[in-house]
């Protein structure tokens, strides 16, 4: 099922030539196998491009666990769009979902957000409760951070990840700093379960790392994964040997999703 994200003419920080069309794209499990969780997917791909194995195959493994897969295609840095309007889509796909979640069988205060790579940058974002705008929203309830990109410092940050979200800001060590989630950890964090490979040659496990540890100094409970081997960006890593998402469905389970 596809739902577009924004009514025509609502869409904020849209451009004077913009052709984006960000939407949702649906996955629900049979109603019998429904847990009433759901999890916004935010996929990877350096806000370049958004990454089918990283979105859609979440989605439907989601599905077979009884969780709503809701993919997040949102506007990218690569088409000319920065921060806010990355943020406002992820947001706004939060409300639409939250204003679905009777007709979708899903219980409002139990949605997720699941990020890889940058999109789990753009999930972080979230997670800390930085906002696009004024209005106060309510946090997902958990976060999922696959190979996920925190930081936008070096020597932690994913140089085309960071280009894409801050744009011309994207030398500004201030505007890093704000933007670097393992700065932003509060007492409002929900837990997380976070997974990296070692030998991550694109984006560092210390992100992963990272992270974990201003969780552990916050007291957010967590769940961490770091493999030995296994390059970036492996989605389900179903043909690479790690069972990362039979921990995951444990844990997505443990928290009642």
């Amino acid at each position: 099922m596809i739902v577009d994200l924004w009514d025509a003419g609502t869409m904020p920080h849209a451009r004077d030539d913009d052709s984006a069309t960000p939407y949702l794209e649906v996955l629900l499990p049979p109603a019998e196998h429904a847990t009433g969780g759901a999890a916004l997917i935010l996929p990877g791909g350096a806000y370049t491009f958004l990454s089918e194995k990283s979105g859609v195959q979440y989605a439907r493994w989601l599905a077979t666990e009884g969780i709503a897969g809701i993919v997040v295609n949102f506007r990218l840095g690569s088409a000319g769009h920065r921060y806010p309007a990355l943020l406002a889509d992820a947001w706004q796909a939060l409300d639409q979902v939250r204003a679905h979640a009777e007709a979708w069988n899903i219980a409002p205060d139990r949605i997720a957000v699941m990020g890889s790579s940058a999109g789990a940058h753009l999930a972080t974002m979230m997670l800390t409760g930085m906002l696009p705008d004024d209005r106060p929203r309510q946090r997902p309830a958990l976060g999922v951070l696959c190979y996920p990109v925190v930081s936008m410092t070096d020597p932690l940050a994913h140089a085309e990840t960071r280009e894409n979200f801050l744009g011309d800001l994207s030398a500004d060590p201030q505007a890093q700093a704000r933007f670097s989630a393992e700065l932003r950890v509060d007492g409002q964090v929900p837990p997380c379960f976070l997974w990296h490979t070692l030998d991550d040659k694109e984006v560092t496990a210390a992100n992963a790392l990272t992270f974990a540890a201003a969780l552990q100094a916050a007291e957010i409970p967590y769940e961490l994964h770091v493999y030995e081997s296994g390059p970036h960006a492996l989605g389900l890593a179903r043909n690479a040997g790690l069972h990362w998402t039979a921990d995951c469905a444990r844990w997505l389970h443990s928290h009642e999703f």
